[in-house]
């Protein structure tokens, strides 16, 4: 939330890898009927659904509280609404059946219930419990997907071939508000990284094939079928100096989609998010290679696009260089971690000065 920022200049200036993901205070739910106990339920899981965008934590509804405080949806609801699904079979073939939205009622959904919250009042619940919160500036990752049927043995997953399994892995993405890609899969990524290697999780080798795309990091995700039915799999990130690992079991391949792709993203937020500060911390920061007044306009908006950064005054301003005054609520290696994020700025901060709380960067104009 900000508090005091006021800027002459609204021309937004887009990062060149990580994004900054919208709609963080929107919930979309599927429902049977228009029935007052479905729009009920619906509101509960459709604020469910942003506080887990929000906090990048899947089980945000477990911690202390916040079932409690959250017990009454309509007090962080600014509107509401209801549009009919054209075709209900296709809407529904495209969603992981184990969704929320799927389990509000026997009956196949008929409407998506729309439900935009109130940023200030989820804002002012966020202050209150403390939980952590993922930044709007998101990493992309690139995204590779092996399946291993006993049929046709091990295969990358693409859009072409599984249709209907790329798209619920939209929709769980979607729901976590994660920007990914997927590979090209064409000759390039082939002679890079084989489907066995992949299947192997060759960490080193899984960077060497991914540094040609423009993300942040990538991840992978190999799963198999049992006999039984059983999907089981397992998962691997690396993104900056992080990396993960993890085991899924589930009883079919949706659930395990939505299963996988919830413990993937929960294990990366951990080291993007930040606690909100009951205190703002004020910091320095000075901007070399500003040099005209598109640039100096430019890296403004990008400091506005930050959710942690609560205000921002200019001090100075020396040739090409551009000294400001910021109020963030969180701590300043995630602000550095967001500034270099963006593809604008090459940090040049000392570990004296970072201690003091003067930053230091150098703009890369574009």
């Amino acid at each position: 939330m900000k508090r005091t920022l006021i800027l002459l200049f609204a021309l937004f200036c887009s990062p060149a890898m990580a994004e900054q993901v919208s709609e963080l205070y929107n919930g979309r739910i599927l429902v049977a009927d228009q029935t007052e106990e479905l729009r009920q339920q619906g509101l509960r899981q459709a604020l469910e659904q942003v506080l887990i965008k929000l906090s990048g934590n899947s089980k945000i509804m477990q911690l202390p509280g916040i079932k409690e405080a959250t017990a009454n949806p309509e007090n962080f609801i600014s509107s509401v609404g209801y549009t009919a699904l054209a075709d209900v079979s296709a809407d529904v073939i495209t969603r992981d059946p184990d969704l929320s939205g799927q389990a509000l009622a026997d009956e196949l959904p008929k409407f998506t219930l729309q439900v935009s919250f109130s940023s200030q009042a989820i804002d002012q619940l966020i202050h209150w419990a403390q939980f952590p919160v993922l930044p709007v500036e998101r990493p992309r990752l690139l995204f590779w997907l092996v399946r291993d049927d006993a049929d046709s043995g091990r295969q990358f997953v693409t859009e072409q071939d599984f249709p209907e399994f790329t798209k619920r892995f939209d929709a769980v993405m979607h729901d976590r508000a994660i920007p990914y890609r997927w590979p090209v899969l064409d000759l390039e990524d082939q002679l890079s990284l084989s489907v066995n290697e992949a299947w192997g999780m060759r960490e080193q080798t899984i960077d060497t094939a991914s540094r040609r795309y423009d993300v942040d990091g990538w991840a992978l995700l190999r799963f198999f079928t049992t006999t039984s039915g059983e999907a089981r799999g397992s998962w691997r990130y690396h993104l900056g100096e992080q990396s993960g690992f993890g085991d899924v079991r589930a009883p079919s391949s949706e659930a395990f989609l939505s299963l996988a792709i919830n413990d993937l993203v929960d294990a990366m937020a951990t080291h993007l998010t930040y606690i909100p500060q009951t205190d703002i911390n004020t910091l320095a920061l000075q901007f070399n290679q500003v040099d005209s007044y598109a640039n100096y306009r430019a890296l403004l908006e990008q400091l506005q696009s930050l959710k942690l950064v609560q205000s921002i005054h200019v001090t100075a301003v020396q040739g090409s260089r551009l000294f400001v005054s910021v109020d963030i609520d969180g701590g300043v290696d995630l602000l550095i971690s967001a500034l270099e994020r963006s593809g604008r700025l090459t940090n040049q901060t000392s570990q004296a000065k970072r201690f003091s709380g003067n930053l230091e960067f150098d703009w890369i104009a574009k």
